[in-house]
């Protein structure tokens, strides 16, 4: 309930879905699958999520990784 309220979609707790988590019908995560980032690691054979998906990486991850020649998307 927390993260709606920081955005100002409180309407979104009378949708089914957001009822169905306060309700304890569903679980937070839905997920559970390989998901795209692991597939593409496996097939261009990468040893770091970050070479195949960009995000915000903490710079001491970057100092490893780059020591290492992996060198993460950002």
């Amino acid at each position: 309930m927390r993260p709606l309220k920081v955005a100002g979609q409180e309407d979104f707790l009378k949708l089914p879905y957001h009822q169905a988590i306060l309700n304890d019908e569903i679980p937070l995560s839905i997920g559970g699958g390989i998901g795209q980032s692991r597939v593409f690691m496996y097939l261009l054979r990468t040893a770091h999520i970050g070479e195949v998906s960009a995000t915000v990486w903490p710079k001491v991850l970057k100092d490893i990784c780059a020591k290492k020649n992996i060198y993460v998307l950002e």
